[in-house]
């Protein structure tokens, strides 16, 4: 018990206590550039996770309509991308970047959208920053031929989510094709119509086969870096023109505005503190140490003091800290706004 005692990280739990005291008590999160959930101004992935900032954005996106797919598949690039790939298939140039192969000119083609056309209309995101779910949907970059069984199995869903699912999916036509089978064994053959049923049965046994080939032959590693070579574009679009938007600005104008003061004076004492901490930090783990080793009380008083001068002169730094950011602080949150 007493060498569990020594040997746990004090120095390094007593570190990571203070610095979250102080970022969450002082306002001090802004030094750690995270998009934290809450404010008073809408973040791309803020509003992504249900989170909005202002009653007017989150109305926009209750508002954005149904999803129509007609709309998204009658797109003049989507026509005119599936008339050029049906050129290159009968060539033999189409490449599949799902199965990393060409396609074969007796295959059914689809044209996919690789980032779901229901899901960039569903985008919180997309709505955030004003742009057209159908005009974003069908460029190049989201545009990507594939055999017709993999887009039909895709279907609305991420591709990450999509490859999740495969290895059920076949999993699931395998027991039906093995059922089918069995059954196609007992099936009489007598008469002309079970005869027929028989045929019907054969071939419902082929066109599985055929079905848990072609899953098969997906590569999701070429998979998954065509779902980020669309993805790139997209979100880049999204974040360039939300945050370079006068609606954006203006948000984060006001809510500055508003919380100048108050966040200016916390920040202030805040830093001071942090600087204190930092101050003691560096002679912490030379004084734990020797805190080890002392045996009366003489040597752990004198420690102590040690302890307090150091203290004392962190303080007397942070002093002139104090000054230089009571400054800037003024002349940033209220001279600028």
């Amino acid at each position: 018990m007493h060498t569990a005692a020594q040997d746990f990280p004090w120095a390094e739990e007593l570190e990571k206590t203070i610095i979250n005291s102080l970022i969450t008590s002082f306002g001090l999160d802004f030094l750690l550039f995270e998009d934290k959930k809450g404010g008073k101004v809408d973040t791309i992935n803020n509003v992504r996770n249900g989170v909005w900032a202002t009653a007017t954005e989150q109305q926009c996106y209750e508002q954005r309509g149904e999803y129509d797919s007609t709309a998204y598949h009658q797109h003049a690039n989507y026509i005119a991308t599936g008339q050029q790939n049906k050129a290159q298939k009968t060539n033999g140039t189409l490449h599949d970047s799902y199965r990393n192969t060409e396609m074969g000119t007796h295959e059914k083609r689809n044209l996919d959208h690789v980032i779901s056309a229901k899901e960039i209309h569903d985008d919180a995101g997309r709505v955030l920053a004003g742009l057209d779910g159908v005009e974003l949907a069908n460029q190049d970059s989201n545009l990507q031929p594939t055999h017709e069984t993999i887009n039909k199995s895709k279907k609305q869903v991420s591709i990450n989510e999509y490859l999740q699912r495969l290895s059920r999916l076949i999993t699931s036509h395998e027991t039906t094709l093995s059922k089918d089978r069995k059954r196609l064994e007992v099936m009489p053959r007598e008469t002309p119509q079970q005869q027929n049923k028989a045929r019907e049965q054969e071939s419902k046994i082929r066109a599985t086969e055929k079905k848990i080939t072609e899953l098969k032959a997906v590569d999701p590693e070429t998979m998954r870096k065509r779902d980020e070579k669309a993805r790139a574009p997209y979100e880049q679009q999204i974040n360039y023109t939300y945050y370079t938007s006068s609606k954006f600005l203006h948000q984060t104008a006001r809510a500055a505005g508003m919380a100048g003061l108050a966040m200016g004076t916390r920040q202030m004492l805040g830093l001071i503190m942090a600087e204190i901490w930092f101050e003691l930090r560096e002679k912490l783990p030379i004084l734990l140490e020797n805190l080890k080793k002392i045996s009366n009380l003489k040597c752990s008083l004198k420690a102590l003091i040690s302890l307090s001068k150091v203290s004392g002169n962190g303080s007397r730094h942070a002093s002139v800290l104090f000054y230089k950011h009571l400054r800037m602080v003024f002349l940033r949150e209220f001279l600028e706004v």
